[in-house]
């Protein structure tokens, strides 16, 4: 008689805006039993039985102090970390609880300090012989992955400037929309033209045009991985930016007001102003269901010629939250097919290429494009905070 083993996954916040789509396109490996976990354990049962094939649901609580024996006790191949938001988890709970029950983890945080700092748990997990590896979303991990087939063509990267645009008419989760206003007015530091300046979320409104159907679209500052890691990996790199925003404008410019009240001191960041920015960008008039994400490197090219290159993808008809979720996938997909052998923490710089991501929205409205632009022109400095 065969035995039917099939590996068993762990989605922690499986039944959130992320969880479940990662979920989803899991479900189709036959060899695969998803396992939907979270703090309320009807929804999570709610969830996996709107799946195909084998899944359960049950309640498992991040902050719960013995969860290093529960996860032992549930024999798992791999845990996917979507219980955010991630800035408050400086302690790494969860990883922590990973490596003491020698499970392989991967999460979708695109919090800078969680997801750069994640290495140093690498001699743990190197001990444990798992592997561990943290920022498997759009940030860094797919954006890391369009600049390694921009670098085909530039080697040589000298500014690197990303910009991501969501849609106004999509499901938001509460997590995302109060993790973002507890950033508003925060100070980081970013690259620009050679030295390290001070910026803050919410500050430098400009506009971002991205292609037909998305359009132009009010961006302004914010702190992610990427204005770390790119000038850890890229050592020719003199500036790094990124920006995001709401659609439409009106509410953007209430968060750069917002943004401006922080920065005074005033209280912009309580649980009762996110839920109630939750409410506002749900049913705030206008907007569209596409949008959009960009990448910006220039450089020189082979000869030594200056060179800029830009890549977009767009989510077409409110098919845009699959695209944040769709590496986690790709990588859980590699790593149980026993493509992705190595021990050890790091974050998801360039683990994916783009085909193996886009690869898992093929059944989604996703367009990509890349261009060489024929005018490179420089990006304009960060103005300095003040305080």
């Amino acid at each position: 008689m065969v035995k039917n083993y099939k590996k068993r996954v762990l989605i922690l916040g499986g039944y959130g805006n992320f969880g479940a789509r990662i979920a989803r396109m899991l479900s189709s490996e036959s060899d695969v039993q998803l396992i939907i976990a979270g703090h309320d354990r009807l929804k999570a049962e709610l969830c996996a039985s709107k799946l195909p094939g084998i899944a359960e649901g049950l309640r498992l609580e991040r902050d719960s102090v013995n969860l290093s024996s529960q996860l032992k006790t549930l024999h798992l191949d791999l845990l996917i970390h979507c219980a955010g938001p991630f800035q408050q988890q400086q302690d790494y709970r969860v990883a922590q609880a990973c490596i003491q029950s020698g499970t392989p983890y991967i999460d979708i945080a695109d919090a800078r300090r969680y997801v750069c700092d994640f290495q140093r748990l690498s001699p743990a997990a190197e001990t444990a012989g798992i592997a561990m590896v943290s920022g498997a979303s759009s940030l860094p991990a797919l954006s890391s992955a369009v600049l390694a087939e921009i670098q085909r063509e530039l080697p040589t990267i000298h500014s690197v400037d990303i910009a991501i645009a969501p849609a106004h008419r999509i499901v938001r989760g509460l997590a995302t929309v109060r993790s973002g206003f507890e950033a508003l007015g925060q100070s980081f530091p970013l690259l620009q033209n050679g030295e390290w300046r001070e910026s803050y979320a919410g500050n430098y409104l400009r506009g971002v045009k991205l292609a037909h159907p998305v359009g132009e679209r009010w961006l302004c500052d914010f702190d992610v991985p990427d204005l770390e890691l790119c000038p850890r990996e890229l050592p020719h790199l003199h500036s790094a930016r990124f920006a995001t925003g709401l659609q439409p404008r009106t509410l953007q410019t209430g968060l750069a007001v917002c943004a401006r009240l922080a920065r005074m001191h005033l209280p912009t960041a309580n649980q009762r102003v996110a839920r109630l920015g939750h409410k506002l960008a749900a049913h705030w008039p206008g907007g569209s269901r596409h949008g959009g994400m960009l990448v910006r490197a220039d450089g020189l090219d082979q000869r030594g010629n200056a060179g800029s290159f830009q890549w977009q993808i767009l989510g077409l008809n409110g098919d845009g939250p699959w695209i944040p979720a769709a590496p986690a996938a790709a990588l859980a997909r590699k790593f149980l097919r026993d493509d992705w052998t190595f021990s050890g923490a790091q974050a998801c710089w360039q683990l994916l290429t783009v085909d193996e991501i886009l690869a898992e929205l093929a059944p989604y409205s996703i367009v990509t494009a890349m261009e060489r632009l024929e005018s490179p022109a420089p990006m304009v400095p960060a103005p300095v905070s003040n305080p």
